[in-house]
C-alpha cells in the first residue's frame, strides 16, 4: 500500500494481516515511522496471505488500521503544566512542551487519545505515537508515563497531576533530537492495555530532564499534518465478542497461537460465540442490539444505518417511529417522512422545553420523494455526550440495487427530478446554530393530535423526562399561530438567539402572547438590517408586500432569499400564511415611531445611566451637566474650543465597490497611500492610491465550511462552516514598525474546525504590494489557536496599544445555555479582550493573573465584541459588544486600566439577563435597547483623529449593522457628553460591518454589500 496516508483502513487482507508479521519483531518500531497507516510490513491492500493454523480467529475485515487525532477520527485533548505556576495550564497553545524554561519552571504536558474507534478486547498489532517536533537544541529523551488520575484540558494543572498522578515508569521514551521533525515511539503495551480494560485510559504524560528543553505541536495547531496522533493496528476474534481473550500479540498468524475460542478450520466456535452473545444480551432489557459504533464516519449504505430490517421490502427495524412535525419545513414541495430511533431505557431530557438534549445513540431519518420518485434519505446520528458529537450523512436512493448509497459531496436532479441533495458538510448550515441539532423534534413540533409520535405518546410511553402532554403551542388564533409556526420552523433554526440576532422568528414555551414572541419583537415595525429594496420593516403591519420577511420569501438565487440555502422555489402555502397574519396586523403607524425610521424618535437609549432622546444632530440644546445632551450642539460640543457650534455636518463618499462581504479596513502607521480591505471568505484587498487593486495582497480561502469541501486557494487557512455564519477573516493589525519590518497579524477562523486564530504574517520583501507567500510564511507564527467552531460570536479585532502590545477582541462562540458562556471562564481566551506581546506570545506583565487564568487575558465577560479601538490621543480603548435579546452596549475603558469584568452572562449591557440576578461587572457608558428600534446589532468605530474634519476631532463615531443606524459622543474621561444620532446626515441604509481608520486618521465604513466609504464633511 503506497501514497498518502489514511485516516482509516479497514482493508481486507486476504486472510489476515498477522499471517505476514514477524512474531519475533514489536510493531511501531523504528522501521514503522513514516509508513503510511494500515501498511503492515509489507502487506498490501488485497496480498494473498496465507493462514495459519486458525483461519476462524481473524475477522472477515482482517486488520483495521485507524489513526486518531483531533479533527480527524476519536477525542484528542492536550495542555502544557507549568511547576512555577501549579493553577494554570497552557491547553489552548499550538505547542507542547517539557524540561525547563526561565520564569516557568519545570513543564510537563499530558495528552489523551479516546479509544472509541478501536473496539474493547481487540488485539493490537501496532500502536505508534507520532508528535511533531518543532524545537530542541540537542538530543534528548522525552519519557513517555501512563497518567493514573483523570483530568480535565481546561482545568489540568501541575498541582492537580503532581508528582503522583502518573506512573514513575516510562511506558515508551521519544527520541526529540535536535532540530525539527516526525518523532515516534512504541506505545503497543500501553495501548493494549487501555483495548482490554486492565488499565484505565487516562492518557499519557510526557516529562524530559530539567536541563533539556523540546517543544512539540499540539492538538489546537492549524496543520493536521503537524497534529498529534495515535496510530493504531488492531484485529478482533471472528465470533465478534470483544471479550479480551484474544491469545498472543498477532493472533492467528502461521508462527503465533490462535485466538482463545476458535478452532481451526471451523467456524462453530463463533457460531457458539456469537449465540451466547445474544443470550447474555437478551438477558438485559436495557441492552441496546441495534446500537451502531461510536464512528463519526458515516455507513456507506442506508441498510447499515439501522432503519430496515429488510430495505428491499421496506420493512423498518424495530423500535423506529415514525414522526410528523406540526409546521412542514419547505423542501421545494418534496414529500417526506420521518423516522426516530431512541435507545433502549433511554430518555429524552426535556428538562428545558425550549432545547432538548437527546441520548447518545439517537437516529433519525427523513426520507424525501420529488415528483413521486424516491430520490434521498438523510441520516443524523448522536454517537457521542459531546455538542459536536453528531453524524450527519445523506444517501441517494439507487433502486435498482435497492438501496440508497452515501454521497457526500451532493448531487444536482437527483433521479431526473428537480430535487437535489445536498453535500454533506452543508448539513451544518442548519443543524449546527441549535444545541439539539435535530429540526421538527420537540415540543413545539411534536404538539399535534396528528398521526405519529407526539407530545402525548412520548409523555405516555415515559420518553421524556419531563412529560407534557399538552405540549406546547403557537400564541395567537389560528391564523397568527400558521404563520408564527410556520416561521418558527423555517427560519428558527438560524434566526434566533444564538444565531442571526436581528429577526429572530425562534418560538419559547414561554411566548403566551403574540406581541412577547421574537417573531413581533424584533420584526414588526423594525427596520431591516439585511437586502431589503423596496421594504419598509421586516414585518410592516398590514402590508405584506413592503415586509421584508415577505420579499425575501418570495425572492430566489442569491443569499437574500429566505432560506438561504436548499430551495430553488418558493413555498406558496408557506407565503400565504404569513401574507395573511401581516395584513390582519392593522396598518402601521406613522413613519418614526416604533423604532422603524432612521432619524426616528430613540427613547431606549441610556447613555453613562441615564435616558436620553437622541435626535440627528441638528438641535441647538447644550451639553448638560451630567449624563448625555438631548441634543447635538452647544458650544464646545464638536470640537475644539468654542469654534464649532455642534456635530459638523457630514456625508459619506464612495471609494470602493464591488468587494466580496467586506468586513474590516486598515491602513499601516505612515503609510498614507495604502488601505487594506478584508473579505470575510478570506482574501486581503488592497486600495492604492485610492484604487481597488485586482490583485489580492494576500489569498488565504479555505472554502465556506469546515472543513472545507473544496480548497478555494494555494494557502487553504480560513474557514467559516457556512457563507451565512460569522466567521472567516475578521481582523487585521499592523506592527507599529511595519514599513521596517513588514510584519502584520490576522485574524481567523481556521480550518479545519473553525478554531479561532491569530497569526504572523509578512509582507514580501519585494514587493510592498502583497505579502510573502514562501514556505513558512504561510503563516510565520501562530499565537492564538483556540477551539471555536467559527459558527457566531467570534469577535475578531486585532490592534496595537499604546503600550506596544497587541489586542485582540474575542467572541464567546455562542455557548447555550447563556450561563455557560465562556465569557466568565479565566482559564479561556473566548468571551475575552487579549493582550499579547507579539515577540514572546506570551501575555506580558499587568494581565489578569493567579491559579487558573489564561495570562492572555485583559478583560473578560463579553458576549461578542465586534469592533475595539483605541483613541490615537488619549489611549482609552472603546469596546462594542453585541448583546443577546434586548441591549446592545458600548464600554469605554479609560487608557492603562484593564482587568476588567463586564459582566456577561449575568448581565446583557446594564440589565440582568435572569430576574434577582446579583449585579456584577462595569456598567456600559451607552446602551441601546432591541424594544425601540435603535439597537440590533452594535458595530464599534472609532475617535475621529483626522484633519478633514477639525469639529469632528475627539468625537466617537460607531453604527448599529442591525437598524443601519449611526451616532457620534464624546467622552470626557469619566462619562458620555453630546450622544447625537447622525443617520439623517449619512443618508445610508446599507448594513455597516465595520469602521475603518487610514494612516491620517480619516474614517472609513465598511459596508457587507461590497462598499467602502470615506466619512467626508458636507
Amino acid at each position: 500500500m503506497t501514497g498518502a496516508p489514511f485516516l482509516v483502513i479497514r482493508g481486507v487482507l486476504a486472510g489476515a494481516a498477522a499471517g505476514a508479521i514477524n512474531c519475533s519483531t514489536a510493531p511501531g518500531t523504528e522501521g514503522e515511522l513514516g509508513r503510511p497507516a494500515g501498511a503492515i510490513h509489507g502487506v498490501g491492500e488485497g496480498d494473498s496471505v496465507a493462514l495459519g493454523a486458525a483461519p476462524a480467529a481473524l475477522s472477515s475485515d482482517g486488520a483495521v488500521c485507524v489513526t486518531i487525532q483531533r479533527g480527524m477520527l476519536g477525542t484528542v485533548r492536550d495542555a502544557t503544566l507549568w511547576q512555577n505556576a501549579p493553577g494554570w495550564n497552557d491547553s489552548a497553545s499550538p505547542n507542547l512542551s517539557t524540561g525547563w524554561a526561565a520564569g516557568a519552571g519545570r513543564r510537563r504536558s499530558v495528552v489523551y487519545f479516546g479509544l472509541s474507534p478501536v473496539p474493547v478486547g481487540a488485539t493490537v498489532l501496532s500502536a505508534s505515537l507520532v508528535f511533531h517536533q518543532t524545537y530542541a537544541v540537542e538530543s534528548s529523551a522525552v519519557s513517555v508515563h501512563r497518567v493514573t488520575v483523570p483530568w480535565d484540558e481546561r482545568t489540568v494543572t501541575w498541582w492537580s497531576i503532581g508528582d503522583s498522578g502518573f506512573e514513575g515508569e516510562s511506558a515508551a521514551t521519544l527520541a526529540a533530537e535536535a532540530g525539527v521533525g516526525a518523532r515516534a515511539t512504541d506505545v503497543s503495551a500501553l495501548v493494549q492495555s487501555w483495548a482490554l480494560g486492565t488499565a484505565r485510559n487516562d492518557g499519557v504524560l510526557l516529562d524530559e530532564e530539567r536541563a533539556h528543553t523540546t517543544y512539540l505541536r499540539s492538538s489546537e495547531i492549524g496543520s493536521t499534518q503537524e497534529r498529534p496522533r495515535l496510530d493504531v493496528c488492531y484485529v478482533t476474534c471472528s465470533d465478534g465478542v470483544m471479550n479480551g481473550l484474544e491469545v498472543g500479540l498477532d493472533c492467528g498468524g502461521p508462527h503465533c497461537a490462535p485466538c482463545a475460542g476458535a478452532t481451526a478450520g471451523t467456524s462453530s466456535a463463533a457460531a457458539s460465540s456469537s449465540t451466547g452473545a445474544s443470550s447474555a444480551a437478551g438477558d438485559d432489557p436495557c441492552a441496546d442490539g441495534a446500537a451502531l459504533p461510536p464512528d463519526p464516519l458515516p455507513p456507506a449504505r442506508l441498510s447499515e444505518t439501522g432503519l430496515y430490517a429488510d430495505i428491499t421490502t421496506r420493512s423498518r427495524a424495530a423500535g423506529t417511529r415514525e414522526f410528523r412535525p406540526a409546521y412542514e419545513l419547505w423542501s421545494d414541495g418534496a414529500a417526506k417522512r420521518r423516522f426516530v430511533y431512541l435507545p433502549p431505557c433511554s430518555t429524552v431530557d426535556t428538562s428545558d422545553m425550549d432545547h432538548w438534549s437527546l441520548p447518545v445513540g439517537a437516529r433519525f431519518w427523513k426520507e424525501f420523494r420529488a415528483e413521486g420518485v424516491a430520490v434521498e434519505t438523510r441520516f443524523i446520528h448522536r454517537f457521542g455526550p459531546g455538542i459536536d458529537d453528531w453524524l450527519f450523512a445523506a444517501y441517494a436512493w439507487d433502486p435498482a440495487r435497492n438501496d440508497a448509497f452515501l454521497v457526500e459531496a451532493g448531487v444536482e436532479d437527483a433521479r431526473g427530478t428537480a430535487h437535489d441533495i445536498p453535500r454533506t458538510a452543508d448539513c451544518w448550515e442548519c443543524h449546527g446554530k441549535l444545541p439539539e441539532r435535530v429540526l421538527g423534534f420537540s415540543a413545539l413540533q411534536l404538539s399535534h393530535d396528528g398521526p405519529g409520535e407526539t407530545m402525548a405518546s412520548l409523555s405516555d410511553a415515559g420518553w421524556l423526562t419531563v412529560p407534557m402532554r399538552a405540549g406546547v403551542r403557537p400564541p395567537g388564533d389560528a391564523q397568527a399561530a400558521a404563520a408564527l409556526g410556520y416561521l418558527h420552523a423555517n427560519c428558527g433554526n438560524c434566526h434566533n438567539s444564538t444565531g442571526v440576532v436581528t429577526l429572530r422568528t425562534r418560538l419559547l414555551a414561554a411566548n403566551t402572547t403574540v406581541e412577547s414572541t421574537d417573531t413581533y419583537t424584533t420584526g414588526v415595525g423594525v427596520t431591516p438590517s439585511f437586502w431589503d429594496p423596496g421594504a419598509l420593516y421586516r414585518i410592516t403591519p398590514g402590508d405584506p408586500e413592503s415586509s421584508a420577511v415577505v420579499r425575501r420569501m418570495e425572492h430566489r438565487g442569491s443569499r437574500a432569499q429566505m432560506p438561504p440555502t436548499a430551495s430553488d422555489v418558493a413555498d406558496s402555502a408557506g407565503l400565504a400564511a404569513v401574507r395573511s397574519w401581516i395584513d390582519g396586523l392593522g396598518r402601521p403607524p406613522e413613519a418614526g415611531s416604533g423604532g422603524g425610521s432612521a432619524g426616528g424618535g430613540t427613547a431606549g437609549a441610556s447613555v453613562g445611566g441615564s435616558s436620553t432622546s437622541a435626535s440627528s444632530g441638528s438641535s441647538s440644546s447644550g451639553s448638560g451637566g451630567s449624563g448625555a445632551s438631548t441634543g447635538g450642539s452647544g458650544a464646545g460640543s464638536g470640537g475644539p474650543g468654542g469654534a464649532c457650534a455642534g456635530v459638523p455636518r457630514l456625508k459619506l463618499t464612495q471609494v470602493a465597490a464591488g468587494l466580496a462581504a467586506p468586513v474590516f479596513l486598515a491602513s499601516p502607521p505612515g503609510d498614507r497611500s495604502r488601505m487594506f480591505v478584508l473579505e470575510k471568505d478570506g482574501v486581503v484587498r488592497l486600495i492604492k492610491d485610492g484604487v481597488l487593486r485586482s490583485t489580492p495582497f494576500l489569498d488565504i480561502r479555505g472554502g465556506t465550511s469546515c472543513p472545507p469541501s473544496q480548497l478555494a486557494s494555494a494557502n487553504p487557512l480560513v474557514c467559516a462552516p457556512s457563507p451565512t455564519a460569522e466567521g472567516g477573516l475578521l481582523g487585521m493589525a499592523f506592527h507599529p514598525g511595519y514599513a521596517n519590518n513588514g510584519r502584520f497579524w490576522l485574524f481567523y477562523t481556521a480550518a479545519p474546525r473553525g478554531n479561532v486564530t491569530i497569526a504572523e504574517f509578512r509582507r514580501s520583501a519585494s514587493n510592498p504590494d502583497v505579502a510573502d507567500t514562501s514556505a513558512g510564511s504561510v503563516p510565520v507564527r501562530t499565537l492564538l489557536d483556540a477551539r471555536h467552531g467559527g459558527w457566531n460570536h467570534a469577535g475578531g479585532t486585532l490592534a496595537f496599544g499604546p503600550d506596544g502590545y497587541l489586542y485582540a477582541s474575542v467572541g464567546d462562540s455562542a455557548v447555550t445555555p447563556y450561563s455557560a458562556s465562556p465569557a466568565k471562564d479565566l482559564s479561556s481566551p473566548l468571551g475575552k479582550i487579549l493582550r499579547i506581546d507579539v515577540d514572546s506570545g506570551l501575555g506580558p506583565s499587568g494581565n489578569l493573573s493567579g491559579a487558573g487564568v489564561n495570562p492572555l487575558v485583559w478583560d473578560y465577560g463579553l458576549r461578542n465584541p465586534w469592533r475595539i479601538s483605541f483613541d490615537r490621543s488619549t489611549g482609552d480603548l472603546y469596546i462594542a459588544d453585541v448583546g443577546q435579546n434586548a441591549w446592545e452596549e458600548l464600554n469605554i475603558e479609560p487608557a492603562r486600566t484593564g482587568r476588567r469584568d463586564y459582566g456577561w452572562p449575568t448581565m446583557e449591557g446594564d440589565h440582568c439577563v435572569a430576574a434577582g440576578c446579583s449585579r456584577v461587572g462595569v456598567a456600559p457608558a451607552v446602551e441601546h435597547s432591541h424594544s425601540s428600534g435603535e439597537g440590533g446589532s452594535i458595530t464599534g468605530g472609532y475617535v475621529y483623529r483626522g484633519s478633514a474634519i477639525p469639529c469632528l476631532r475627539g468625537r466617537y463615531v460607531y453604527g448599529d449593522y442591525g437598524t443601519h443606524r449611526f451616532w457620534t459622543l464624546r467622552w470626557d474621561g469619566s462619562r458620555v457628553r453630546d450622544h447625537v444620532e447622525i443617520t439623517a446626515d449619512l443618508e445610508s441604509r446599507l448594513p455597516a460591518a465595520s469602521f475603518g481608520e487610514d494612516a491620517a486618521g480619516e474614517l472609513h465604513v465598511v459596508m457587507l454589500t461590497g462598499e467602502v466609504f470615506r466619512v467626508d464633511p458636507r
